[in-house]
């Protein structure tokens, strides 16, 4: 089978797939080590918006940086991409969330888990990576 080469995303590229999806996987450390969860998201610039119930999620959130990562595969053309950010994450204190909301592109993420979501977060990046596969490589394994 031909394989496909890896082409590594500039930081616009990255936000330009961010973008286009709405689910992640939240990368977090707690008291039983890392643990990824999907969360409904959104963008406000850079910035990457969640809401979420209090709970060890966002204990967890309070004391370390994250990593969010989101990725598209298409297994029929052996395709896909993904793109990872990491960073620091903050509460929206409630007075400044009609601010934030003005800055959300597109829809305001709506958690699908029943409940009160009253806990607006934002990831700021420090860094982000992102790859797609490319076009197919010459093979050269064994």
């Amino acid at each position: 089978m031909p394989r496909r080469s890896l082409e590594e995303l500039s930081s616009d590229e990255c936000f330009a797939l961010l973008g286009q999806e709405t689910v992640g996987r939240l990368v977090y450390v707690d008291d039983l080590g890392p643990a990824a969860v999907p969360v409904n998201y959104a963008l406000a610039g850079q910035g990457i918006v969640f809401r979420s119930e209090e709970g060890s999620k966002i204990s967890a959130l309070r004391e370390h940086d994250v990593a969010f990562e989101v990725d598209r595969i298409d297994e029929a053309s052996h395709s896909g991409w993904s793109v990872l950010v990491r960073g620091t994450s903050e509460e929206v204190e409630f007075e400044h969330l009609h601010e934030l909301l003005s800055r959300v592109t597109g829809y305001v993420p709506l958690p699908w888990k029943k409940g009160i979501h009253r806990i607006w977060v934002v990831i700021t990046a420090k860094t982000v990576t992102g790859r797609r596969l490319a076009d197919f490589a010459d093979e050269d394994f064994f």
